[in-house]
C-alpha cells in the first residue's frame, strides 16, 4: 500500500500548534473506538502507573508488531 501523503501547512496555524513543545518527527493522528470497559480498564491502569493512555496505547501496539514481525 503506497503512503499517504500530506500537504504540509505553514508553520504557526492549525490546530495542536503549541508554542513551547519541541517538534517530533512525523506524526499521523489516528483514532480509536474502544468498548466502555476497555477505555475503563486502560483509563484505571494509566491512573495506577501515573502514565497516560496513549503511551499504555504504544507500548501495545509495539508489542503486536515486535508478535507479527517474527512471522515474516
Amino acid at each position: 500500500m503506497p503512503k499517504r501523503t500530506r500537504t504540509p501547512s505553514p508553520r504557526g496555524s492549525g490546530p495542536g500548534k503549541r508554542q513551547g513543545r519541541e517538534q517530533r518527527g512525523k506524526i499521523v493522528h489516528t483514532s480509536l473506538y474502544l468498548p466502555d470497559d476497555v477505555y475503563e480498564r486502560l483509563r484505571e491502569a494509566a491512573f495506577k502507573e501515573r502514565r497516560k493512555i496513549h503511551d499504555i496505547v504504544l507500548e501495545g501496539i509495539g508489542m503486536a508488531l515486535r508478535k507479527r514481525e517474527g512471522r515474516r
